[in-house]
């Protein structure tokens, strides 16, 4: 009996399975495009680099890099590397916090920083090894287990640090900047501070992850047979609980606080970020290490996205960004468009086209984000808004009303049958 995670795992024997990289590449680029104002510190950095305000291109470096080396990627990256097994895993905001509780309440009782810090990472490590335990041992289901699991780390949370945030105190982080000091000052590099220490630990672990990444696809590549699913599923839930839980002590380093978790799921741009890279799409070899690549990109560009691409009255839903729900509906629907595009037989370079046609209408609809005013900004909504629903509703219904892939290769065999003279 297949488990919800071997329904959900992205399979590489579908028809044209290389349109997905191309749906994911060209989204991807087109939104990266159409959203450069956003990129544009402060609406002026191309010309402030032009007229030489910026004096050194570090300067531009460290501005990109509040967009791409946010300690949300991460808990990104792990939350991708688990749904690239088909896990939905629910409980990285916990874990996050709960890595970044740990290291705060060991801090605060005098522990040294690199103690504190590995004694966080290591219970986020413990947490994604049970839940996978859980799902790839007994077969149970991983958004269960997970939300199970977070509904303990709320109340243990709750009884084990007080309510609100724990502060830390003054120097208690002097130990890990006067590390990361040291290093700058034999690069020849500026001052370090607790944000470009915390930017610096990202660039680190996420490098690390990539070459894990690199390292296993390699082994895997000349092992008969590959790992098993049921191992790489426990691998990744693992490597998920660890990657969360040093985003929560990167939380710690760059705001000297460690938040307490107050609701099961937190920022929905961590799941936005990895469906948008293709973590639920992309399929055949390479295809992980490829969604690690553009993971960074993708967390950049939903940002992006939140702050400037859609503003709408009521910004929140549940105390969830409405924006980013609505990215997410937006990318997931013209995914499925292609899928159902990619197996239609009749009238395939239509459904195809209608496919394209709804994820740039996407790209149209980010592209508001060069408005002056919010009527030419409304304009772009509605014209990026309506391309995109119509092409997502014609590739659907052309998939509805025509024959698919399965039914074709019947039909073949059917009269390839009929036409057979007897031999007697």
């Amino acid at each position: 009996m297949m488990s919800l995670e071997d329904k959900l795992r992205p399979r590489a024997d579908t028809p044209l399975a290389h349109l997905r990289d191309w749906l994911v590449w060209m989204l991807l680029g087109g939104l990266l495009i159409a959203m450069l104002p956003v990129w544009w510190i402060d609406g002026h950095l191309a010309s402030s680099v032009g007229s030489g305000e910026l004096s050194d291109f570090g300067d531009v470096i460290e501005r990109f890099s509040r967009f791409l080396l946010s300690y949300w990627l991460l808990p990104a990256m792990g939350f991708m590397l688990a749904l690239r097994c088909g896990a939905v895993d629910l409980s990285v905001w916990a874990v996050a916090g709960l890595g970044g509780v740990v290291s705060a309440m060991l801090l605060g009782e005098g522990c040294g920083a690199t103690a504190s810090i590995s004694a966080g990472i290591a219970v986020g490590a413990l947490c994604g090894l049970i839940n996978g335990v859980l799902v790839a041992g007994l077969r149970l289901p991983c958004p269960i287990v997970s939300a199970l699991m977070v509904v303990g780390l709320i109340f243990g949370l709750k009884w084990l640090a007080p309510p609100g945030e724990i502060v830390l105190g003054n120097g208690a982080l002097d130990g890990l900047i006067g590390g990361y000091q040291s290093v700058a000052d034999y690069l020849g590099l500026p001052e370090v501070t607790l944000q470009s220490a915390a930017a610096m630990s990202v660039f680190i672990l996420y490098s690390v992850t990539m070459l894990v990444i690199l390292n296993g696809e390699m082994i895997e590549r000349h092992c008969k047979g590959g790992f098993s699913e049921r191992l790489r599923l426990l691998a990744s839930l693992t490597a998920a609980g660890a990657l969360s839980a040093s985003g929560g002590v990167l939380w710690l380093i760059e705001h000297s606080a460690a938040p307490v978790l107050a609701r099961p799921v937190g920022d929905l741009e961590i799941p936005a970020a990895a469906l948008l890279a293709g973590g639920l799409y992309l399929a055949g070899p390479g295809r992980t290490l490829l969604v690690g690549v553009l993971l960074p990109v993708a967390l950049a560009v939903v940002t992006g996205w939140r702050q400037e691409v859609l503003s709408l009255r009521s910004d929140y839903l549940a105390g969830y960004p409405l924006q980013v729900v609505v990215l997410v509906m937006m990318v997931a629907i013209a995914r499925y468009a292609m899928t159902c595009g990619a197996v239609v037989v009749r009238w395939r370079t239509g459904a195809l086209i209608l496919a394209w046609s709804s994820t740039v209408g996407i790209v149209i609809f980010a592209a508001s984000a060069w408005a002056d005013s919010s009527q030419v900004r409304l304009l772009w909504h509605a014209v990026g808004g309506g391309v995109w629903l119509a092409g997502a509703i014609g590739a659907i219904t052309l998939r509805l009303i025509s024959p698919r892939f399965a039914d074709e290769g019947s039909s073949s065999d059917a009269v390839t049958c009929s036409h057979r003279l007897p031999e007697s």
